[in-house]
């Protein structure tokens, strides 16, 4: 029956001529990849960014106690489209709950465009296998990022100073790391968006730095693809007020920080930790306070 359904299929799988498909994206903004990073979900913290399929320019990497929540998953793409003064051409990400208020938000903005990719057509979803741009990026963000952050909540939790099955805990190492680790995403966005890519197979896609194949298309014969945002700013405040979320302050439960408030009389001019070993010993100052 496959001889008669996909018959140079079955050839190829047969001669073991497999090709894979090749990668195209226009120009900046033409389709930007959309996704969440669970790697360190375990410990309380959730990840979530995207790449600009042209010039893999990381557009946002952020940090907080969900990536699953479409109210701010919607806020962090309202965030970015307000930055941009324009419309991506195209949005892709996977088919989860995340992104149930993503897509309608990119349709509504590309509704009265007149292009063969406006309105819901603006937006697709797909396996992740199919969001390849940012999926292979995950490996880059271990790399330059999260393998310390995993292995150092991990060697806390194993020698018992962390239990993340306790939602005490849980919001006191929000509290205590989050503003360090996004300070760390920071840094390795930057230091992506301003290092030399090399030609890479299978991706027809220029090499170079991405913040200048980004913000200078034109050096590399192309354009930039964002569409107008036909939108008055009230109606987009209007919007993000209604349907979007910002991350809660300090990265943790709001209950969690007004217990911190009845305990040090106010965060206002609280000083942070400045670094990791700092914000372990307020955690387990805190945990002590907190669980007695």
């Amino acid at each position: 029956m496959q001889h008669v359904l996909d018959p140079v299929g079955v050839e190829n799988r047969r001669a073991r001529r497999f090709r894979r498909r090749i990668y195209t994206a226009r120009g900046p903004n033409f389709v930007i990849h959309i996704d969440g990073y669970d790697k360190l979900k375990p410990y309380g913290f959730a990840i979530h960014a995207a790449i600009d399929g042209f010039s893999r320019k990381v557009l946002w990497l952020t940090v907080g106690p969900s990536n699953n929540n479409p109210r701010i998953i919607g806020n962090l793409f309202m965030n970015f489209v307000c930055r941009l003064n324009g419309v991506p051409f195209i949005v892709r990400a996977d088919r989860g709950t995340e992104n149930t208020l993503v897509a309608p938000l990119q349709a509504a903005l590309r509704w009265y465009h007149d292009d063969a990719f406006s309105r819901e057509r603006s937006f697709l979803f797909g396996r992740s296998t199919s969001n390849q741009r940012i999926e292979c990026w995950w490996s880059q963000l271990r790399r330059m990022c999260t393998a310390f952050w995993i292995n150092f909540f991990k060697d806390m939790r194993d020698e018992g100073i962390f239990d993340n099955s306790d939602p005490v805990q849980v919001e006191g190492m929000r509290f205590c790391f989050s503003h360090l680790l996004q300070e760390d995403l920071d840094k390795a966005a930057k230091e992506w968006n301003q290092h030399r890519i090399r030609r890479q197979r299978n991706m027809d896609c220029p090499a170079g730095i991405p913040d200048m194949m980004y913000f200078v298309p034109e050096v590399y014969g192309t354009i930039d693809y964002k569409r107008p945002l036909d939108f008055t700013v009230e109606e987009i405040r209007e919007v993000r007020e209604e349907f979007c979320s910002e991350y809660p302050e300090y990265g943790c439960a709001r209950w969690f920080t007004r217990s911190l408030e009845d305990i040090l009389g106010g965060l206002d001019n609280y000083q942070m930790p400045t670094d990791i070993h700092e914000a372990r010993r307020l955690f387990v100052a805190l945990k002590d306070i907190l669980l007695e």
